[in-house]
């Protein structure tokens, strides 16, 4: 059964990234879990910071930058009434995507919660790069969240779980089901159908059965909705909007597969587009695709 217990929150200390924080709360407050708050600072991923100082500096910038960091931790902590027992606080230097992936990977989080805007985001139509990337990349469940939408439920009632009925998607509804369980949530379970599907009704009966992956999934009250579409990523938006739903989970992969390693697919277009909380979970079809981390060197290659 799926648990939220150990829970990576990533933070530039803007306002967009402690709504994140305090929406991981729900969660920490929910399971008795560990919330971990990452700070990364990019300054030596800039011209000046690679090529413009000399070590001695570079420890001096960090040092500064550590002490900052800690201070604005502190500030957060005090300001959301966190129990010191359950946060805990890193400091990176590096590529943010990059450190928050290697970090959720190699601490064995549960989850990645991060908000789509942060320090520098132009626009409220595009999602950020770093979380972007995050979604993209990282193996564990990411939760991603728009600050701006400010009605954020103080609990889950509504989960949306779109399904193309591949394995792929279907990865991600054990995980929906636990999370109804934990929370007494009604699940709504989506297909959207091709706009030359003329009899829709019929893939009704394509839903997969709850209990061959909980069986105390009989419990949970569901629905089962079928809608057309040209895009699906239209339909997720408008239910789970419609509808007030308070989490989507959804698998990073579909029936199309390889486009996961490709920007603009389903789950980056709802991502980009929702108010709503978006889940999203990787198949383990990922670690083929991406069988290297970041910091793991490229094998030695025989040329015959």
């Amino acid at each position: 059964m799926y648990k939220m217990q150990y829970i990576l929150c990533p933070t530039d200390f803007s306002e967009a990234s402690i709504t994140a924080i305090r929406y991981a709360l729900l969660f920490v407050n929910h399971y008795k879990a560990t919330l971990t708050l990452l700070y990364v600072d990019e300054f030596e991923q800039t011209p000046r910071g690679a090529y413009g100082i000399d070590s001695a500096m570079q420890q001096a910038h960090r040092k500064e930058s550590m002490t900052f960091a800690e201070e604005q931790f502190q500030k957060i902590v005090r300001m959301l009434k966190i129990d010191n027992e359950q946060v805990k606080t890193i400091v990176r230097f590096g590529a943010a995507y990059k450190e928050i992936v290697l970090e959720a990977e190699q601490g064995e989080y549960t989850a990645v919660i991060i908000s789509v805007l942060g320090i520098g985001n132009s626009t409220p139509h595009l999602i950020g790069r770093t979380a972007e990337r995050v979604v993209r990349l990282c193996r564990v469940p990411v939760v991603t969240l728009r600050p701006e939408h400010e009605s954020l439920s103080r609990t889950i009632k509504q989960i949306l779980v779109p399904t193309d009925f591949s394995e792929y998607s279907n990865y991600s509804i054990p995980y929906a089901i636990s999370l109804a369980l934990a929370f007494h949530a009604t699940l709504i379970l989506l297909h959207i159908t091709d706009l030359t599907v003329s009899e829709e009704h019929l893939s009704l009966i394509r839903f997969p059965d709850l209990a061959t992956y909980d069986e105390r999934a009989r419990t949970i009250a569901v629905e089962q909705l079928v809608t057309r579409d040209v895009e699906p990523d239209n339909s997720i938006v408008n239910v789970a909007e419609d509808r007030g739903v308070d989490l989507i989970i959804m698998g990073t992969h579909g029936a199309r597969g390889m486009r996961r390693t490709q920007i603009g697919n389903t789950t980056e277009e709802v991502v980009r587009r929702v108010t709503v909380p978006v889940l999203s979970i990787t198949h383990p079809v990922h670690k083929m695709i991406f069988p290297r981390r970041f910091n793991e060197p490229i094998p030695n290659q025989t040329t015959i």
